[in-house]
């Protein structure tokens, strides 16, 4: 039995899928990781990482996820710690929510 939970998060700067997957494709290219770096480390972080999913947000309407692989410490430029959640980097598109 699975016993994994989601996250749903805004995806701020991408109007449409292709946006976010070219962004993520050039970032890819330049050698980052596949990733969401967020402020708020997750309560449930063994539920995430037990085939979660991060599901993407355009204006409003739920269209794509991407399952996560990992959660990384992530420190700013400005000295504070973030979550970093590592995805897969395959987008699938969704059902529009």
């Amino acid at each position: 039995m699975d016993n994994h939970i989601n996250l749903v998060k805004l995806c701020v700067g991408a109007e449409r899928v292709d946006d976010l997957i070219a962004w993520q494709d050039q970032r890819r290219a330049a050698g980052h990781p596949t990733r969401h770096v967020t402020r708020m480390w997750p309560k449930r972080a063994a539920e995430l990482l037990d085939g979660g999913s991060l599901y993407w947000v355009f204006k409003g309407v739920i269209l794509a996820r991407q399952r996560i692989l990992a959660l990384d410490e992530v420190t700013g430029d400005d000295g504070i710690r973030r979550c970093g959640i590592g995805l897969d980097p395959k987008v699938i598109r969704t059902e529009a929510m």
